[in-house]
Parts: structure tokens; sequence; C-alpha cells
């Protein structure tokens, strides 16, 4: 019988839909336990969510459920990393980017039932600063435009928030300073005059689709994205390249893979960014560096290969 501790957040984004944390429970634990295993919930305010983490990593159990949106998933990771403890995604956050790259339905009973019989599996965490990256770290103009954006508009359905924001980047983008970043890594290093960049562990699909999702989770590099857009028209074609999933192909967007660099931006001592959903400040240098299968999460063999979609050349 395997051991499950749920750590239910209980401020995540999931909760403006109407995801009661009682119900969320019961509705996991009914699921896990008619699957034969043993399973606890704590249900704890966003501040106590790295002690109870810590907590849980004494205890030991086979995995910890994780149920809060990506900036939860992020933390859990951080801590879980390293460990032989698995960590599932009970998706209540709006874009749940880590679930959906691990295949884990948005539907909270579906997502019982997928975590209630998936296995453990190494993948790949992109430490940025000592924080643990699983989907993506973006600079530029976009932390900014999602911090008040976000602010506002908390919660809600994710596909009306990525149309929204769309709808709105390109305004935002053309007010937006650029930063002269430049970056060192073992294999060298370069310099760009960008209002947008990215760095993936893994690769991005080239798949269409409102949302960016990931492959590559075993890859040991990460990728960067870093955009050399600096006008309104530059900025609608790479919004459009990666809602059809092309953005390698963008003549405006430097693609390279790295295992580890470091991001300045003079004359800027520190910056906003945003790392898998959630706003940070960082100072200058920044550094970036994968851990390979660093993580145990629960999801399928499949998933992991990342079995490519017939329209993504390998």
């Amino acid at each position: 019988m395997s051991r499950y501790l749920l750590l239910l957040n209980s401020a995540s984004g999931g909760n403006q839909r109407g995801l009661a944390a009682d119900a969320v429970r019961e509705t996991v634990q009914r699921i896990f336990r008619e699957a034969g295993h043993e399973i606890s919930t704590r249900i704890i305010p966003p501040r106590a969510l790295e002690r109870e983490l810590d907590r849980a990593v004494a205890a030991a159990p086979d995995a910890v459920l994780v149920a809060g949106g990506d900036g939860t998933v992020s933390t859990a990771a951080r801590h879980l990393g390293g460990t032989p403890i698995a960590m599932g995604i009970i998706p209540l956050g709006t874009f749940n980017l880590a679930a959906r790259d691990l295949g884990v339905p948005q539907d909270l009973h579906q997502a019982a039932q997928f975590l209630a019989t998936a296995e453990p599996h190494a993948i790949d965490v992109l430490d940025v600063g000592g924080h643990a990256c699983l989907c993506t770290t973006i600079l530029g103009f976009y932390p900014e435009f999602s911090r008040f954006f976000e602010a506002r508009d908390h919660g809600g359905r994710w596909w009306r928030k990525c149309l929204k924001v769309i709808a709105g980047a390109p305004r935002v983008f053309t007010r937006a300073r650029p930063l002269r970043l430049t970056w060192q890594g073992p294999q060298g290093g370069g310099r760009a005059e960008t209002k947008f960049s990215a760095f993936a562990p893994g690769r991005y699909r080239r798949t269409p689709g409102l949302m960016p999702s990931r492959t590559d989770f075993r890859a040991g590099t990460m990728t960067a994205y870093i955009g050399h857009q600096l006008g309104p028209a530059a900025a609608l074609r790479c919004i459009a390249d990666y809602a059809l999933g092309r953005q390698e192909e963008n003549p405006n967007l430097r693609v390279f893979k790295a295992e580890s660099l470091d991001l300045r931006a003079d004359p800027l001592k520190q910056c906003t960014l945003m790392l898998d959903g959630e706003i940070l400040r960082m100072n200058f240098p920044i550094h970036l560096e994968i851990l390979p299968c660093h993580l145990r999460v629960l999801t399928t063999a499949e998933m992991v290969a990342g079995f490519p979609a017939a329209s993504e050349s390998s």
C-alpha cells in the first residue's frame, strides 16, 4: 500500500471557480482509497506551504499531492527535488502549465483518477537562482504586464485569460523598454536588445495551441528563446507563431540549447521575471542551470517519453 499526502493550498485560483477545499479533499481521498492507497490531507494557507513541505519531506511518504496553481507546484518542486518522494499535481490554478505538460487532466475527478494509477518518473528541473522552474522563466515586458493583469483578473477561465493577454500584449509591448541582455554559458555567450526572452527546461512543442506546452523532459538541457522583436508588428508575428507552433521558425527569435547560463542586463542590478506563473524580483547575475532527473513526478511513461504529435518534427 502506497502512502500519499495531499497538501491543499486554500487560496489557489481554482477556489475562484467553486472548488471548495473540503470538496477537493473528499474527492481526492475517496478516489485514492478506492485505488487501495493510504492518504492524509492538510489544508493550508499559502504562508504555511514551505513549512508543511519540510514536514512532508521529514515524514517521507511515497508521494505528495500538491493541490494549487503553478506557483504552488514550483515551490513544492524546490522542496521535493532531490528526494525519493514523488510529486503529483492536483490542478487548481488558472493555467496549470505543469499539470498540462505532464498529462494531468484539468477536471478534478479525472485528475485524481489519473494520479491514483500514475507512477513516479524522474524529470529535469531548471534551477533559476535557487527556484525550481518546471515550465518556463520569462524576462522582459510580459512579467510586468502579467503582474497588473493578474491583480485585476485572478482566477477565471484559462482560455478567456489567454485571449485577454493576446489582445493586450501588443500595446504593452510597444511601450516597454528593451533589456540589454547578455548571457554566458559553457558553450559561449551572446547579447541582444530584447523585450521578451524565455527559458524552458527541455523545449516547447512545435504544435498549435493557445498555451505553449513542453517536451524533452529528460534532455539535460534548457532551450532559450531570445526575442529581437522591438515593434508591435513583430510582436504580433511572435504571438501568432507561438499559437501556430512555429516559434522556432520566427526570424526575430534566437533559439539555442544550454546546460547552464548566467544572465545580465547592464546597467540594471535586478529585474522582474515570471517563473511558472509566479512574479519574482531577482538580482543580476541570474544563474540558470539544468538539474537532470532531479524531480520524481506522477505521470505516465508515455508523457515523459514525449511522443511527438504528427505535425511536430523530432
